[in-house]
């Protein structure tokens, strides 16, 4: 009992103080081995090369912008192929106002139309039958689903020659409503024969590569203080003529002496 007393208090040792204490206290937090670094980025897996045919692709295929304008494009011509033809479709009777161009010595071909000589045209007003709005309902929806189906297939020509073709149905049926088709369709074969000529849609003969570039720096024009400085302490006047000759000066005759008293 006493031999286990004995070896308990020899276990136990007496808590260290003053400055040694400190020390041990301190030197975990300011001595802790540093964090093991981040695997280097070589550790990542390289990615797959860019081969010429993917670069291909990405010059011929539409880009998200031209992406989005094309739905868009589908979308409206979709909707402006409802909204003008179906009302018709519903009621067939419903007349509409057309212009004509007179025969000869303005005369129409139809009597129930009257001659304009303000524009030139005999006007009047038609009722079409309902097959005659049926097949317009039917062609101009043929002509935004062929723009919507050319847009998912991604390629820049087909696109913009689809939404040439859509324009011109467009506006002769609807007027003015084609006209942004046409523009669109325009535009991307612009882009189009860029990319044939240049290799860029965005590439144009002043810039074949197609990229940006800064503005060209001006060059900084001195100011007055700038001159002034530059000049410095130099006199203003005009400048000494060399051809100047100066005059010579004149003797002066020898003082005679007092006479003698």
């Amino acid at each position: 009992m006493g031999t286990a007393v004995a070896n308990d208090t020899e276990n136990n040792e007496e808590p260290e103080t003053g400055w040694r204490a400190t020390v041990n206290r301190l030197s975990p937090v300011f001595l802790r081995p540093a964090k093991p670094k981040a695997a280097p980025d070589s550790a990542v897996e390289p990615s797959v090369a860019v081969t010429d045919e993917d670069k291909r692709r990405a010059i011929v295929g539409l880009d998200p912008l031209e992406r989005k304008i094309g739905l868009l494009g589908a979308g409206l011509a979709a909707l402006i192929a409802v909204t003008t033809t179906l009302p018709f479709v519903l009621n067939p009777k419903t007349a509409v106002n057309q212009s004509l161009a007179p025969v000869k010595a303005h005369i129409c071909s139809n009597k129930a139309f009257t001659y304009d000589k303000a524009t030139n045209k005999c006007n009047g007003k038609v009722v079409y039958s309902l097959a005659h709005w049926e097949f317009a309902l039917v062609l101009l929806l043929l002509f935004a689903l062929a723009l919507f189906v050319t847009v998912r297939i991604g390629r820049r020509a087909p696109v913009g020659f689809t939404a040439l073709m859509t324009g011109l149905a467009y506006e002769t049926q609807v007027g003015v409503l084609g006209l942004p088709f046409i523009a669109a369709g325009g535009w991307l074969l612009i882009r189009a024969f860029r990319v044939q000529r240049y290799g860029s849609p965005t590439a144009t003969k002043a810039n074949p590569t197609g990229e940006r570039r800064p503005p060209p720096t001006r060059t900084e024009r001195p100011t007055r203080q700038k001159q002034k400085k530059k000049k410095g302490s130099a006199p203003t006047g005009p400048a000494p003529n060399k051809r100047y000759t100066p005059k010579t000066p004149q003797r002066k005759r020898p003082v005679s002496p007092p006479p003698e008293s």
